[in-house]
């Protein structure tokens, strides 16, 4: 009885941390928190098991970087080298293209958490100096780093979590079966995967995210006008 209280216990524990994140009730960091200090008290999941994560050194590696990230973003030490790189697109879909293909690049051999959160500061000023709106802009961010990653053994740590359990595999003699996986092996099916993503971004983000349509409409605008819409005509005379 006492493992099937368990369960419905931890089901229950889900779905209202699930429900505070739909709704935006609390704080996401706050909702996890909060949800294992439960199964904690509960006796569901020891002290230890409970604070493991905790100890992990990916988590504490990403941490570490997210004050990198900060003070990157104070400092505003990338953004004239990224301002370079990005360029100043006139299309949506040309700012998309022209962010997602670098991070792409780079998270197939980074960790994409630290690739996202260093980028995130740079690229809403730079959304803003090119006057996009940065929702057209943030998505496509954080996908092309997730497909970029993809596309190596190192690009992210479910790799290398998978790989970890392939190695401790044993067949059903028992004996362990030793599997070699090298950094570029999962790139056949990583690769057409990302640019698969990123043209779905490119066609359709338009009409998914926030801001499209409207920029889409007033570009039509402007152009039947002759790129005159709402611009001010001032004349200055010295008398």
């Amino acid at each position: 009885m006492a493992e099937v209280w368990e369960g419905w216990f931890t089901v229950g524990v889900v779905l209202l941390a699930f429900g505070c994140l739909l709704w935006d009730l609390i704080q996401p960091d706050h909702v996890m928190i909060g949800a294992l200090t439960l199964l904690m008290a509960a006796g569901v999941v020891s002290v230890e098991e409970g604070l493991a994560g905790f100890a992990n050194e990916g988590l504490l590696t990403v941490a570490v970087l997210f004050v990198v990230a900060a003070g990157i973003s104070a400092t505003g030490g990338l953004d004239w080298y990224m301002g370079k790189l990005l360029g100043h697109p006139r299309t949506i879909a040309g700012a998309q293209l022209r962010l997602m293909l670098p991070v792409a690049v780079v998270s197939a051999f980074l960790n994409n958490t630290p690739v996202v959160a260093v980028m995130i500061p740079i690229v809403q000023r730079w959304a803003e100096n090119i006057h996009i709106p940065k929702s057209q802009v943030m998505i496509p961010l954080s996908f092309a780093s997730i497909l970029g990653g993809t596309c190596t053994l190192i690009g992210t740590s479910t790799n290398l979590v998978v790989l970890g359990m392939l190695n401790n595999w044993k067949g059903t003699d028992g004996a362990a079966e030793k599997v070699t996986m090298g950094l570029f092996d999962l790139s056949i099916y990583g690769v057409p995967c990302a640019f698969s993503g990123m043209g779905y971004i490119l066609l359709f983000s338009k009409f998914l995210l926030p801001g499209g349509r409207a920029l889409a409409a007033r570009a039509a605008q402007d152009a039947s006008s002759g790129g005159r819409r709402g611009e001010d005509l001032i004349v200055r005379a010295r008398v």
